[in-house]
């Protein structure tokens, strides 16, 4: 049966049809390979290993089943996100990120008792100091320089500010194209597991 739903839509179809395929994989597993009963429990047996085994080819065809309309969904995404780049928006809004993850990190790693060059002459002299560590190590005082000026930091912010925006924007651009539709031929027996109406 051929379903047309929207590309956020089937995405979440696709995720539905995978979760359940999981569990009817282990019950397969289960069905198949690792049936235990006690010695003592004889009195129709026959009869159990039939209908567990009768189960387990019913969980075993709608995998398979499953399994290619899953392969067909996943394709044909791929196809139609590729036509409308939705591929290259998303790479280029994780690119935007992580550079804004970066400026963001040296912005809020300027601390307070950061010295600038200029001022670590003025520093009192601490040579011959030294602070007890654990296990008896010793180690001398350290002040952690401040290289990045505040021009390069005001610079910065503004780069941060521009690439969280342009990730935003990319992202509502996904969106936006997660809402065009394509049409996907889904069998009657995926349907109860896709949550799709017959």
């Amino acid at each position: 049966m051929k379903y047309t739903l929207t590309l956020s839509r089937w995405h979440k179809v696709a995720e539905r049809i995978d979760a359940a395929l999981k569990e009817r994989e282990a019950n397969v597993k289960s069905g198949l390979t690792a049936t235990t009963l006690s010695p003592w429990n004889k009195l129709g047996v026959e009869e159990k290993a039939v209908e567990i085994a009768r189960r387990a080819a019913v969980d075993l065809a709608l995998v398979e089943d499953g399994s290619r309309a899953l392969a067909r969904i996943r394709a044909a995404l791929a196809i139609r996100n590729a036509e409308l780049g939705v591929s290259g928006r998303l790479a280029e809004a994780a690119a935007a990120n992580r550079r804004a993850g970066l400026y963001r990190a040296v912005i809020e790693g300027q601390k307070a008792d950061m010295v600038r060059p200029e001022g670590v002459r003025a520093l009192p002299d601490l040579a011959g100091e030294t602070e007890s560590y654990a296990y008896g190590r010793r180690a001398t005082p350290a002040v952690t320089l401040q290289t990045a000026d505040r021009p390069v930091i005001d610079a910065l912010r503004d780069k941060l500010e521009y690439e969280q925006a342009r990730a935003t924007r990319l992202l509502d651009e996904v969106a936006d194209l997660n809402r065009e539709t394509v049409e996907i031929d889904v069998t009657q027996e995926v349907l109860g597991i896709a949550g799709l109406a017959a």
